[in-house]
């Protein structure tokens, strides 16, 4: 029987663009070895409104809200749902039962998050196992910017259980994930240790899937070699049983002297059979009773490595689990902290600090700015005096010039009238 795997992931504005470049194969990832790029011709978008652009899109959504407030920079903007199952659930279905699988899955979600609020629904094939990155901004019904109210532990088991009912009322063979028992610590992986945890026991189930199949053949070679051994041992005795019941060889004399001969040979090769038989029946038990001894060492050998490697499996799953742990106690320390009356007077003062800070320097900035347009223009101005300057000294030198050829036209034109007189 195969599980639903729901898992949900929340991003700051500055996650956007990554998660786009991932979900779309915008270009190749360094982090996900998982990913088969020569299948990535596969995936498939299901949302019909899909963005280009990821980051523009939540943003136009978010300015639609007409929100009083601005929005804070560490807000969540965009909510993340992973659907999938199992490889053994993907290898029964068709290419088009696995997208109608998806398909009344990304229904489900719309119609849970609103389909106004619908960023993006892509299904990746180029990985292990097929599963679809549902999209959403974080919108609740009276219109606010906030996913701790959409996701809610509440809410999240609601999704855990009713989908899988959904998908059932549409033929599909499939079981709600393990949940998780009362008073347990609630543990929540990012995308990646998620990935990390199913690789960890994928890795197990091969191995316990291998050690099987070699208990199996073990198994299948015993029984047939007990079954070789028993009808040797048949033959031995019903050759025993032929001997048991034979009459004493007659002495031989000149009248049965053939019949005796006959007799007589009969006799040894039953002899012959039965000896044969208690040989190869003795020699099959000895390789018998080897081989069980080799089988018994293999199989303690094959579970010591699987023991080992279930262990170290569940070492480094506890590790991520303690790692999980240790920041969100650091963050709900630090959060605490925060909240002190006190400390966040002062942290309130401290930001107001800031802003005035950040408020001056945006002053002083714009008044070097308009200082160094300032003096851009007044440059600017004394380049332009410079050439009109430059401009009427030139034409006070082309006037002169025309002039002095004016004149010295004229007293060449009075000298000539001179001489011809």
């Amino acid at each position: 029987m195969s599980f639903l795997v729901l898992h949900m992931d929340k991003f700051k504005k500055e996650s956007i663009r990554g998660i786009q470049s991932h979900n779309t194969r915008e270009r190749k990832s360094h982090s996900n070895p998982d990913i088969e790029y020569g299948r990535s011709s596969g995936n498939y978008e299901l949302h019909a409104g899909a963005a280009p652009d990821y980051a523009r899109a939540v943003q136009n959504r978010i300015d639609e809200l007409l929100l009083t407030k601005a929005v804070r920079k560490d807000a969540v903007h965009l909510c993340g749902v992973i659907v999938s199952s199992d490889s053994e659930f993907f290898k029964d279905l068709s290419p088009k039962e696995t997208r109608r699988f998806f398909e009344v899955c990304k229904e489900y979600l719309t119609m849970f998050v609103g389909r106004e609020n619908v960023i993006s629904a892509m299904v990746h094939m180029d990985e292990k196992t097929p599963h679809m990155h549902f999209l959403h901004v974080p919108v609740t019904r009276d219109g606010r910017l906030n996913a701790n109210a959409i996701y809610t532990r509440e809410s999240l088991k609601f999704l855990q259980d009713s989908l899988p009912n959904v998908l059932k009322s549409n033929a599909f063979d499939i079981q709600r994930g393990v949940q998780q028992e009362s008073g347990s610590r609630k543990k929540h992986l990012d995308t990646r240790e998620f990935k990390q945890q199913q690789n960890a026991l994928d890795s197990l189930k091969k191995d316990v899937q291998a050690l099987t199949a070699k208990l199996n053949k073990g198994q299948q070679q015993e029984s047939d070699l007990r079954k070789r051994a028993q009808s040797y041992e048949q033959q031995a005795q019903e050759a025993e049983k032929v001997l048991e019941t034979q009459d004493s060889i007659p002495d031989a004399s000149v009248f049965n002297f053939k019949s005796s001969l006959e007799q007589a040979r009969r006799i040894i090769e039953l002899q012959k059979l039965s000896l044969a038989g208690k040989q190869i029946l003795k020699k099959q038990n000895e390789y018998l009773e080897e081989n069980v001894r080799e089988l018994q060492a293999r199989n303690e050998r094959l579970e010591a490595a699987y023991a080992a490697e279930k262990k170290q499996g569940l070492d480094a799953v506890g590790k991520i689990l303690a790692q999980h742990d240790k920041v969100r106690a650091e963050l709900e320390a630090a959060e605490k902290f925060m909240r002190e009356p006190e400390i966040h007077r002062l942290h309130i003062d401290y930001l107001q600090r800031e802003r005035e800070l950040a408020a001056r320097r945006a002053a002083e900035q714009k008044a070097r700015e308009r200082e160094q347009q300032e003096q851009r223009e007044r440059e600017e101005r004394e380049c332009q005096a410079q050439e009109q300057e430059r401009q009427k000294v030139q034409e006070l030198e082309r006037l002169r010039e025309e002039e002095q050829r004016r004149t010295r036209e004229s007293e060449r034109a009075r000298r000539g009238m001179g001489i011809g007189r």
